[in-house]
Protein backbone atom coordinates (compact mmCIF):
# COMPACT_ATOMS: atom_id res chain seq x y z
CA UNK A 1 0.00 0.00 0.00
CA UNK A 2 2.54 2.73 0.80
CA UNK A 3 4.68 1.81 -2.87
CA UNK A 4 1.39 2.73 -4.33
CA UNK A 5 1.07 6.09 -2.76
CA UNK A 6 5.04 6.64 -3.72
CA UNK A 7 4.30 5.81 -7.35
CA UNK A 8 4.13 8.52 -9.52
CA UNK A 9 1.83 6.54 -11.88
CA UNK A 10 -0.91 6.82 -9.38
CA UNK A 11 -0.42 10.81 -8.93
CA UNK A 12 -0.71 10.88 -12.73
CA UNK A 13 -3.38 8.67 -12.81
CA UNK A 14 -5.32 11.06 -10.32
CA UNK A 15 -4.21 13.44 -12.32
CA UNK A 16 -5.85 12.26 -15.46
CA UNK A 17 -9.48 11.55 -13.86
CA UNK A 18 -9.64 14.98 -12.29
CA UNK A 19 -8.83 16.60 -16.10
CA UNK A 20 -11.38 13.95 -17.35
CA UNK A 21 -14.08 15.40 -15.03
CA UNK A 22 -13.37 18.95 -15.53
CA UNK A 23 -13.02 18.33 -19.44
CA UNK A 24 -16.53 16.98 -19.36
CA UNK A 25 -18.50 19.15 -17.57
CA UNK A 26 -17.07 22.32 -19.66
CA UNK A 27 -17.60 20.82 -22.93
CA UNK A 28 -18.91 24.26 -24.59
CA UNK A 29 -19.57 23.87 -27.91
CA UNK A 30 -18.39 26.83 -30.48
CA UNK A 31 -20.82 27.22 -33.24
CA UNK A 32 -18.83 26.26 -36.76
CA UNK A 33 -20.37 29.93 -38.18
CA UNK A 34 -21.93 33.11 -37.33
CA UNK A 35 -24.30 34.29 -39.79
CA UNK A 36 -25.40 37.68 -39.96
CA UNK A 37 -29.14 38.62 -40.86
CA UNK A 38 -28.62 38.97 -44.53
CA UNK A 39 -26.50 36.28 -44.88
CA UNK A 40 -29.05 33.57 -42.93
CA UNK A 41 -31.71 34.79 -45.15
CA UNK A 42 -29.22 34.91 -48.32
CA UNK A 43 -28.99 31.03 -47.30
CA UNK A 44 -32.19 30.54 -46.41
CA UNK A 45 -33.95 31.38 -49.68
CA UNK A 46 -31.43 29.38 -51.45
CA UNK A 47 -32.63 26.50 -50.15
CA UNK A 48 -29.09 25.62 -48.54
CA UNK A 49 -30.26 24.99 -45.15
CA UNK A 50 -31.55 21.51 -44.08
CA UNK A 51 -32.09 21.92 -39.74
CA UNK A 52 -33.11 25.10 -37.71
CA UNK A 53 -33.64 25.69 -34.23
CA UNK A 54 -35.79 28.63 -33.03
CA UNK A 55 -35.18 30.41 -29.89
CA UNK A 56 -37.31 33.34 -29.14
CA UNK A 57 -34.85 35.63 -26.97
CA UNK A 58 -36.24 39.26 -25.46
CA UNK A 59 -36.26 40.91 -29.26
CA UNK A 60 -35.29 38.76 -31.05
CA UNK A 61 -35.17 35.16 -32.42
CA UNK A 62 -31.59 33.15 -31.88
CA UNK A 63 -31.18 30.64 -34.77
CA UNK A 64 -29.17 27.77 -34.74
CA UNK A 65 -28.84 25.15 -38.14
CA UNK A 66 -26.78 23.20 -40.36
CA UNK A 67 -26.40 24.00 -43.79
CA UNK A 68 -25.70 21.40 -46.87
CA UNK A 69 -22.74 19.48 -47.06
CA UNK A 70 -22.39 20.34 -42.67
CA UNK A 71 -21.47 17.33 -40.65
CA UNK A 72 -23.10 16.20 -37.26
CA UNK A 73 -21.40 18.18 -34.96
CA UNK A 74 -20.97 21.49 -37.62
CA UNK A 75 -23.85 24.00 -37.13
CA UNK A 76 -24.50 28.03 -37.47
CA UNK A 77 -25.87 30.70 -35.54
CA UNK A 78 -27.74 33.52 -36.21
CA UNK A 79 -29.86 36.43 -35.09
CA UNK A 80 -32.75 37.86 -36.81
CA UNK A 81 -35.44 40.68 -34.98
CA UNK A 82 -38.54 39.52 -33.59
CA UNK A 83 -40.97 40.81 -35.49
CA UNK A 84 -43.74 40.42 -38.77
CA UNK A 85 -41.50 40.78 -41.62
CA UNK A 86 -38.81 38.49 -40.45
CA UNK A 87 -40.89 36.08 -39.66
CA UNK A 88 -43.07 36.06 -43.11
CA UNK A 89 -39.28 35.69 -44.60
CA UNK A 90 -38.62 32.65 -42.75
CA UNK A 91 -41.78 30.78 -43.18
CA UNK A 92 -42.07 31.71 -46.76
CA UNK A 93 -38.25 30.41 -47.50
CA UNK A 94 -39.15 27.52 -45.42
CA UNK A 95 -42.85 26.78 -47.29
CA UNK A 96 -40.36 26.92 -50.84
CA UNK A 97 -37.76 24.22 -49.46
CA UNK A 98 -37.74 21.10 -47.92
CA UNK A 99 -36.18 21.56 -44.70
CA UNK A 100 -35.65 18.13 -43.29
CA UNK A 101 -36.71 19.62 -39.20
CA UNK A 102 -37.64 22.82 -37.50
CA UNK A 103 -38.15 23.30 -33.63
CA UNK A 104 -38.87 25.86 -31.29
CA UNK A 105 -38.04 26.02 -27.99
CA UNK A 106 -40.06 27.34 -25.26
CA UNK A 107 -38.78 31.66 -24.89
CA UNK A 108 -38.07 30.62 -21.12
CA UNK A 109 -35.21 28.07 -21.10
CA UNK A 110 -32.62 30.56 -19.52
CA UNK A 111 -30.38 28.65 -17.13
CA UNK A 112 -30.62 29.73 -13.26
CA UNK A 113 -27.54 31.08 -11.62
CA UNK A 114 -27.87 28.48 -8.79
CA UNK A 115 -27.35 25.82 -11.39
CA UNK A 116 -24.62 28.09 -13.08
CA UNK A 117 -22.77 28.26 -9.76
CA UNK A 118 -23.33 24.54 -8.89
CA UNK A 119 -21.88 23.10 -12.64
CA UNK A 120 -18.48 25.29 -12.51
CA UNK A 121 -17.90 24.86 -8.81
CA UNK A 122 -18.33 20.62 -8.78
CA UNK A 123 -14.97 19.99 -10.53
CA UNK A 124 -12.97 22.36 -8.25
CA UNK A 125 -15.31 20.57 -5.38
CA UNK A 126 -14.56 17.10 -6.80
CA UNK A 127 -10.27 18.02 -6.90
CA UNK A 128 -10.50 19.28 -3.63
CA UNK A 129 -11.49 16.53 -1.94
CA UNK A 130 -9.45 13.84 -3.93
CA UNK A 131 -6.77 16.18 -3.12
CA UNK A 132 -7.85 16.17 0.97
CA UNK A 133 -8.17 12.28 0.63
CA UNK A 134 -4.99 11.44 -0.38
CA UNK A 135 -3.35 13.30 1.90
CA UNK A 136 -5.43 11.92 4.52
CA UNK A 137 -4.48 8.98 3.15
CA UNK A 138 -0.49 9.79 3.31
CA UNK A 139 -0.84 10.73 7.04
CA UNK A 140 -2.84 8.21 8.38
CA UNK A 141 -0.04 5.42 6.26
CA UNK A 142 2.79 7.38 8.15
CA UNK A 143 0.82 7.00 11.27
CA UNK A 144 0.82 3.43 10.84
CA UNK A 145 4.19 2.26 9.57
CA UNK A 146 6.35 4.42 12.00
CA UNK A 147 10.23 4.68 11.13
CA UNK A 148 12.01 1.72 11.83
Amino acid sequence: MKRIFRSKIFYLLIFLVTLGIVLIFNNDKEPTEKLTEDEFFTTLEDGKVTFLELETQKSAYEIRGRLVGYEKDQYFIASVPNSEISLDRMNNAVGEHDIGKIEFKPEDTETSGWVTLLTTTIPFIIIFTLFIVILLFTVVIKRLNPPR
